[in-house]
């Protein structure tokens, strides 16, 4: 084979790879916009971030790294940017992108937090219940999930009626707690009852389900009864009691019946507008 030749045959390799890489990317995007980030793997992930930072060239290999060197998505995004700009085929416009989104991740997911009523206490939560009581729709249970701090991350109702703790109900309760990663439970039932109290199957259910959940090491916070002129907290009647647990999940406890600082002692002013949309709590 002649210079000429050979010079062909690399300008043919090169121009299938650049064909090849492009195919791989559009499949890529095609997939995220199909199927959601959900559906592809961390090095994936990592892939479509490095396209807009790196727009020819093949940046397999180097997501695998990113991957591997820094331990997943949410390493790379928390990264220090030199140490990603140190990493070979980063460089400092990659590093300099991958940390602006993170930066931007971060700043959502606080945005985001910030939009959730605060249940940390009783008292908020009695506040809350009883707004929250309108859009329950008739007698049924609901389950609120909580982060450390007490802000809500999931409402959802367990059962209509008053058997609230039939099995099929709790497994998906506790889907709820392990799927959205939840620090504390509380438990708001809304019965026909103007003023209601506890039966023997709200007792004993309340307390089984507490130990289930403390297994998990999540405490179940309380138990709320809201009727159309009163509530029963099981908390405060001493009829559940969040114990033997870590400090974290202690001082949860802890803080629900202790005296609130200033900042938490009612619902805050955006907490209560929650409840301006028409179409209710999510």
């Amino acid at each position: 084979m002649n210079s000429m030749e050979s010079g062909k045959s690399t300008s043919l390799s090169r121009s299938l790879e650049i064909k090849t890489h492009a195919g791989h990317r559009e499949r890529l995007r095609r997939r995220a916009l199909m199927d959601g980030a959900e559906a592809l793997r961390p090095h994936e992930l990592l892939e479509l971030l490095l396209f807009y930072a790196i727009p020819r060239r093949d940046v397999n290999a180097l997501a695998h790294e990113l991957d591997k060197r820094f331990g997943g998505v949410c390493g790379v995004l928390a990264a220090d940017e030199a140490a990603l700009a140190k990493t070979p085929g980063v460089g400092a416009r990659a590093a300099h992108w991958l940390k602006c989104v993170g930066a931007l991740c971060d700043a959502y997911a606080h945005l985001r937090a910030e939009d959730r009523p605060l249940l940390g206490s009783l008292r908020a939560f009695r506040e809350f219940a009883r707004k929250y009581r309108a859009y329950a729709g008739g007698e049924s249970a609901w389950q609120f999930c909580l982060t450390y701090e007490g802000r809500l991350l999931l409402a959802r109702p367990i059962a209509s009626g008053t058997a609230w703790a039939e099995p099929e109900a709790l497994r998906t309760a506790i889907g709820d707690v392990i799927s959205s990663h939840a620090y504390g439970v509380l438990l708001a039932q809304f019965p026909d009852e103007a003023r209601p109290l506890p039966d023997a199957y709200d007792l004993e259910n309340t307390r089984a389900y507490a130990r289930t959940l403390r297994r998990l090491g999540v405490p179940l916070l309380d138990h709320l009864l809201v009727g159309a002129e009163g509530e029963y907290s099981m908390r405060d009647r001493g009829d559940v009691e969040p114990e033997g647990f870590s400090t974290e999940a202690a001082n949860m406890g802890e803080r629900y019946m202790g005296a609130a600082p200033a900042s938490r002692s009612r619902l805050r002013e955006e907490d209560v507008d929650w409840f301006a949309n028409d179409d209710g709590p999510p």
